[in-house]
């Protein structure tokens, strides 16, 4: 039958099978979606239309010429674009698998891939060459070992234009296989901290802490050292460095800049802060803090606190960080803010303990009190510390936390104008609570030392001191069990007066 064109009856045949084949298709493609997770592009309906219309022409009685030709480009066709959904089933079985319950939706499926997209690009491409390449052979006739010989020149030229791109393929899949790293860890890579986002069969993708995006070949990378900062695991150190003035005693400079870094929040406690002798400069006993971190992402920052609680510490210990040369510095003494002082004598006033000192006392413990400088979120006393210092807030705010059983938790907010460790200075007894700076926090600081000085001048003081603390304790009992303490005021009192005594060596 040598008919150009197909008979009605064969035409409608070809219609009808081509229809029908690709329904199965495509429901035999949904099964496999919903069933293992398989999800197929659009060369999956143009393989189900070819497969369809293939099956209808072998069904129907047309066999001429144009037919004939016809069935050879539809079977090439197929085998070509059935390489596609045989890439998905192959990626499906090696590279990506899925974690039941993980999806958006109840019941659904995520789907992870284990490898960089690289091997799966590389395994997609080799398929659908060797789909071309049996095409060529078995349908089309063509000799494809003799065509491969013939073209030996075009291929080396094409060899020689692709060396850049063979060379970053290669070194991708060495990297992937060396699992030097993996998408998410921090790397420090040509001078440059960044983050890896995805390694392709080309580049390696790489978003800096300035979130840049950078693209950098493959092949650069195997050709130079990379720190890695998750590996062998996220703890890491940072080193910061500051110099002191040659006057400070070593031992005292390394406890209190190890004591500052241990404050800033993101440095890990185990293993804690270390102070080491770097040199000593010609200005200057240089320090490096051994700080360890485990989000390097926030290293600039870690590194940028660990110096400001550094400078506020050394202030507050008296440390001088020198300028950088051979002159005799000497800083003029600090001016005081009028409003400061006077915010601290209001204070003093009206608070219930020291509301019974005099005019000239109050004069005296401001005078003799040092003012100090806190950064955020700095421990200004310590819960279960036993140091015997008072603090006077005289500006910014700072959060009082309780911890109890294991359980911490926030119980008040002081601001200027408040005290915070009273019942230490005058009894000794262990700081109740911590308080942490919530921002920028100036206070006086009256040590037992100081207060002594108003003691030993008129011991009567501790008499009416320990009259407020009575009243206080009293108070305080009430308000806990709801009824009158069985302990009288003057009971109470001598009580308390024999504690203050005994702190400050008083005799009886």
């Amino acid at each position: 039958m040598t008919d150009a064109f197909p008979s009605l009856r064969d035409a409608g045949l070809i219609v009808g099978v081509t229809v029908l084949g690709y329904l199965l298709l495509i429901a035999l493609g949904q099964l496999l979606h919903r069933a293992r997770g398989l999800r197929f592009g659009w060369t999956f309906h143009a393989f189900a239309v070819l497969a369809g219309l293939l099956v209808g022409m072998h069904l129907s009685g047309w066999r001429s010429t144009a037919a004939v030709a016809a069935l050879q480009h539809l079977t090439a066709g197929i085998l070509i674009f059935s390489a596609f959904p045989l890439v998905t089933i192959c990626n499906r079985i090696f590279w990506i698998r899925t974690v039941p319950g993980t999806g958006t939706r109840s019941g659904s499926q995520a789907r992870i891939k284990d490898v960089p997209r690289v091997l799966t690009d590389v395994t997609g491409l080799l398929i659908v060459l060797a789909a071309v390449l049996v095409a060529l052979q078995f349908v089309y006739g063509v000799e494809v070992p003799g065509l491969l010989a013939g073209s030996g020149v075009i291929a080396i030229i094409v060899g020689l234009a692709m060396q850049d791109l063979l060379a970053n393929l290669i070194a991708g899949i060495g990297l992937h296989f060396d699992k030097s790293f993996t998408a998410g860890d921090w790397l420090l890579i040509e001078g440059t901290h960044a983050k890896v986002i995805e390694l392709s069969w080309r580049s390696t993708r790489l978003l800096t802490v300035d979130d840049v995006m950078i693209d950098v070949p493959n092949s650069n990378i195997v050709k130079q050292a990379i720190l890695n900062f998750e590996k062998p695991s996220r703890t890491h150190t940072i080193k910061p460095v500051i110099g002191l003035h040659y006057d400070i005693p070593p031992a005292q400079a390394q406890r209190v800049l190890q004591e500052a870094a241990a404050s800033v929040p993101g440095v890990c406690a185990d293993p804690p802060p270390v102070a080491h002798i770097k040199e000593f400069a010609d200005s200057a006993i240089v320090y490096e803090i051994n700080v360890s971190i485990n989000d390097h992402g926030r290293m600039e920052q870690i590194m940028s606190d660990v110096y400001v609680h550094c400078w506020y510490a050394t202030k507050r210990a008296g440390f001088e960080i020198p300028y950088p040369q051979m002159t005799l510095h000497r800083p003029a003494p600090a001016r005081v803010d009028p409003t400061l002082t006077r915010t601290a004598r209001q204070a003093l006033r009206a608070h219930a303990v020291f509301s019974v000192l005099s005019e000239e006392q109050v004069e005296t413990l401001l005078s003799s009190g040092e003012i100090q400088l806190f950064a955020a979120t700095e421990a200004i006393i310590t819960q279960g510390t036993h140091d015997t210092t008072m603090y006077l807030i005289l500006r910014g705010e700072v959060e009082v936390w309780v911890e109890r059983e294991g359980v911490r938790k926030s119980v008040a907010v002081l601001r200027a104008g408040d005290c915070i460790g009273e019942m230490s200075l005058l009894t000794g007894e262990p700081r109740s609570a911590t308080v942490i700076a919530r921002d920028e926090v100036t206070v006086i600081e009256i040590t037992k030392a100081d207060f002594a000085v108003l003691v030993e001048a008129q011991p009567d003081l501790l008499s009416r001191v320990s009259e407020v603390l009575a009243q206080r304790a009293l108070a305080l009992k009430k308000l806990a069990s709801g009824t009158t303490p069985t302990a009288g005021m003057e009971a109470t009192r001598g009580t308390m007066l024999n504690k203050l005594r005994t702190f400050f060596q008083l005799g009886g």
